[in-house]
């Protein structure tokens, strides 16, 4: 049985998350659960350290450890509130808080994307090309090794997640959640066979992103009704590096495509500086491409020339 300190301490830091998130959530949920147990919680003194979205995330996930490892989940810690609902309660705080944080970075994804492949390297190392890529104002890695076995690909994972981190620059894991939760990385891409996002989210991070790849509409529309952070479409034009068997998607389709959806928009597919102009046009807020710097001579130039092409035509950088 818990103390009347622990008791009390538990019920203010709930109080405190309800208060934060109250004004500061926009959620039906929440608003419900907290005048639902009102009456139990007004008689606590709430915390007064909850002043963000990390600190209530933080607050929150603490309190639900030291829950956790209570035996009796039946027993009440106030009037109407067992352990049980409180845990419950909880689950769904941090899953809205982690809603908004992710909202926070998704404007990270933006500008240039580029997709370091060891297939794709002209033979060099792939970190040489991660690097070019970087100093040339990429925003956005993708690292994706389908290829190889995880034991041999993670060390390249830490690698780029490390040049990454020290250069502000998001870094995706392709479709393997575990080593993006391993090397804690940005987020993960999932194409449309791979693991459905749901799944996902109940093992990553709550600050980790989800994108999408999409080629249809309706694909479109379902994946912005899933918990995902941003959707990718394609392919705009023929590309080489991925065989689509299917028709180039191209800027007007694309267009379409940006009315569909209000997460950010990754335009994918035999994208290079002499047709980068109308996808800007079309919507796209980023632009992901492979070979343009994968097997560019020069990598960072190459990356350089598709930033200032995506700024001259009026895209985010």
């Amino acid at each position: 049985m818990m103390d009347n300190h622990f008791r009390e301490f538990i019920l203010s830091s709930i109080q405190g998350l309800f208060s934060f998130c109250v004004n500061n959530v926009s959620d039906s949920t929440i608003s419900r659960l907290s005048e639902e147990l009102s009456q139990s919680l007004d008689h606590s003194d709430s915390t007064n350290y909850i002043d963000s979205p990390e600190n209530a995330l933080s607050a929150a996930l603490a309190v639900s450890s030291l829950l956790d490892g209570l035996g009796d989940t039946t027993e009440y810690i106030s009037t109407n509130v067992t352990i049980d609902i409180a845990k419950e309660t909880l689950v769904i705080i941090t899953s809205k808080l982690g809603a908004i944080l992710r909202a926070g970075q998704c404007d990270r994804v933006r500008g240039l994307y580029v997709i370091i492949d060891p297939e794709v390297t002209a033979g060099r190392d792939p970190l040489t090309i991660a690097r070019g890529a970087v100093a040339g104002g990429a925003r956005v890695l993708q690292l994706r090794d389908k290829l190889r076995d995880k034991g041999v690909s993670i060390d390249l994972a830490n690698d780029l997640q490390d040049l990454c981190s020290q250069n502000d620059v998001l870094l995706i894991i392709n479709d393997h959640v575990d080593v993006a939760v391993s090397v804690q990385s940005g987020g993960v891409h999932l194409g449309q066979t791979d693991l459905p996002p749901s799944n996902a989210r109940s093992v990553l991070g709550y600050t980790q992103l989800i994108g999408r790849s999409n080629r249809e509409y309706d694909q479109l529309v379902a994946s912005q009704e899933m918990d995902v952070d941003h959707v990718a479409f394609g392919p705009i034009y023929a590309t080489t590096t991925k065989s689509t068997g299917r028709e180039p998607q191209g800027a007007e389709r694309l267009s379409h495509a940006r009315s569909l959806t209000n997460l950010p928009l990754v335009a994918i597919g035999g994208i290079n500086i002499s047709n980068i102009e109308p996808v800007i046009h079309a919507g796209a807020d980023s632009i992901c491409v492979t070979a343009a710097v994968g097997l560019a001579e020069d990598p960072e130039k190459a990356s350089h020339d598709l930033v200032q092409a995506i700024a001259s035509a009026g895209g985010k950088i």
